[in-house]
């Protein structure tokens, strides 16, 4: 009974001993020791208030009041703070005197990441000494070698956590600085060693959009060098999400986005659209090396049709130049338009483009300066909603009675067209436009405040021709083949089209046979061929000709 006692006031002693280790060991002292270690790796100052033993649940230490500061060339405010790091070791391994790391948690970091006015990030410098910030203005961040990834995979951790983290992004490089605010953080890491396949799992919220958002996916295997073979996440933004996968080489990468489903009512930005879209289908592969972005391909569905493109991006400057080509097919036209805005004039059709544009920086002041496109489009079997052509015409020539089958539209089989954008002005070149009624021909501009300058010419069908013929003789004067050919410019806006007949042109056809009548008129009297009472017998013959009385 006493040998009991005994071995129960030892287990007692002991486990108050351990207990009472984190008030004993003041591990404080020893900071002077791994904290320039930790500043050499960083290349940051660091603070810290408190550090202590913990054996529960584990053995290990709590940092307490952790800081890192920023570089100096951003300010003087910490670029991260903890309030606490719990950092947990493996027993069985401690007890031969190896300190392998279990478990790292962060709790309540608070990180601001800033891209200063020269347009280079905070976070560039980490790990790095030496590396001045450029004078000239720089779109693209200093790439690290370092960075905390290695770090922790040199600490060969089991399990890396994050709870209640906040993450801010401030860019002050813009004329207007903007910020955004990842809430309620938290981020899981397993198996971060060397050699390992590590597995993610990121959750937060993005303010200003309040837009949930969440990573799922493993990564690796780690190495020293920081190559990653293989990515390969779950992307969730809302309600909308995306397979991610690629690799990392040095400062090249390889990257593929596929996503089912995307509603433009679920994504983040507010879109210049009147309803809401889906895109089907989604896929896109993008390539980095060095300075240069491309995206080797993009596909998606789009209104019933096939929407494929490619371009390529340069960085490193203020206003970075860019290439790139579209093409579409089956796309149907009258949802299309509707979705991007009301108008009193709509057209429906299945459209078929191409289109390839260069230009040089993102800014509206950049774009309208640089930004040229070239491309074509094609429309079969569709409607002009709002207007009727023909209807126009015989409005122009005060023409009554000409029965048509919709008063407020024109229907075609073909409508195609060469496009050309240059300093903020759209050019329409070689336009074509069959219907049952006419052919259009011509051309024109369209400015980037929508006025209208265009010009077409119809040749109307025969049956048309003759109605109108009947109603308007002048207008015969028109006719080449059995066939009316009349000018209709087209001009105002985009939004409120006006149409009139180049009535000019008829005028001076008629002159030109006044003109001819006179001159043999004259040459016949002269010669005397002719008398006056044949003059005016030709003359009303002349008129009867060419107004019908």
């Amino acid at each position: 009974m006493k040998i009991l006692m005994v071995l129960l006031v030892l287990f007692v002693l002991i486990v108050g001993l351990v207990l009472a280790l984190p008030f004993l060991v003041d591990l404080t002292k020893y900071q002077d020791q791994y904290k320039p270690l930790i500043e050499e790796a960083l290349n940051r100052k660091v603070q810290l208030q408190d550090i202590r033993l913990t054996v529960w649940p584990r053995i290990g230490a709590r940092v307490a009041g952790l800081s890192v500061l920023d570089d100096p060339a951003f300010g003087s405010e910490p670029f991260a703070s903890l309030s606490s790091v719990d950092v947990g070791v493996k027993l069985s391994p401690l007890l031969s005197g190896k300190v392998e790391v279990e478990e790292i948690t962060l709790h309540g970091p608070v990180i601001t990441v800033i891209k200063n006015k020269n347009g280079v990030l905070n976070v560039s410098t980490i790990g790095r000494k030496g590396v001045p910030v450029p004078e000239v203005p720089s779109k693209a961040p200093i790439p690290s070698a370092e960075g905390p990834l290695k770090i922790l995979a040199l600490l060969a951790v089991d399990r890396v956590s994050v709870d209640d983290g906040t993450l801010t992004y401030r860019d002050v490089s813009a004329a207007k600085p903007t910020e955004y605010v990842l809430q309620k953080f938290e981020v899981l890491l397993q198996s971060v060693r060397l050699g390992q396949t590590p597995s993610v799992h990121v959750a937060s919220v993005v303010q200003p959009f309040n837009l949930p958002v969440k990573l799922d996916g493993t990564f690796g295997p780690l190495k020293e060098s920081m190559d990653i073979e293989a990515i390969n996440v779950l992307l969730g933004l809302g309600k909308t999400d995306m397979t991610v996968t690629g690799k990392v080489a040095g400062h090249d990468a390889t990257i593929t986005i596929s996503a089912p489903l995307i509603n433009t009512a679920n994504l983040p930005v507010a879109l210049p659209l009147k309803k809401p879209v889906e895109i089907k289908n989604l896929q896109i592969v993008a390539e980095v090396k060095g300075q240069e972005a491309k995206l080797n391909s993009l596909s998606f569905q789009l209104f019933d049709g096939q929407v494929k493109g490619q371009g390529k991006l340069v960085t490193g400057s203020e206003a970075p130049p860019f290439r790139g080509g579209m093409t579409v097919q089956g796309l149907q036209l009258g949802a299309a338009l509707q979705a991007v805005a009301e108008t009193p004039i709509s057209v429906s059709g299945t459209a078929e483009a191409e289109l390839s544009l260069q230009g040089r920086g993102f800014t509206a002041p950049d774009l309208n300066k640089a930004l040229q496109a070239i491309g074509h489009l094609g429309v079969k079997d569709g409607k002009i909603e709002g207007v009727n052509i023909l209807q126009e015409v015989a409005s122009a020539l005060n023409v009554a009675g000409i029965s048509l089958d919709d008063a407020k539209a024109t229907a075609f089989s073909t409508i195609e067209t060469d496009l050309a954008l240059k300093q903020e002005v759209l050019s329409v070149e070689n336009f074509l436009m069959d219907s049952h009624d006419f052919r259009a021909t011509g051309g024109g501009t369209i400015g980037l405040d929508q006025k209208l300058n265009v010009i077409v010419h119809l040749n109307l069908s025969q049956e048309v021709s003759q109605k109108i013929i009947a109603a308007s003789p002048i207008a015969k004067l028109a006719m080449k083949d059995g066939r009316l050919s009349l000018p209709l410019a087209i001009t105002g806006t985009v939004q409120t089209p006006s149409y009139g007949v180049d009535l000019k042109s008829l005028t001076g056809k008629v002159q030109e046979q006044v003109k001819k009548k006179v001159e043999e008129a004259v040459e016949g009297l002269l010669k005397g061929t002719a008398k006056p009472e044949d003059l005016k017998q030709q003359g009303q013959e002349l008129l009867k000709g060419l107004f019908g009385r």
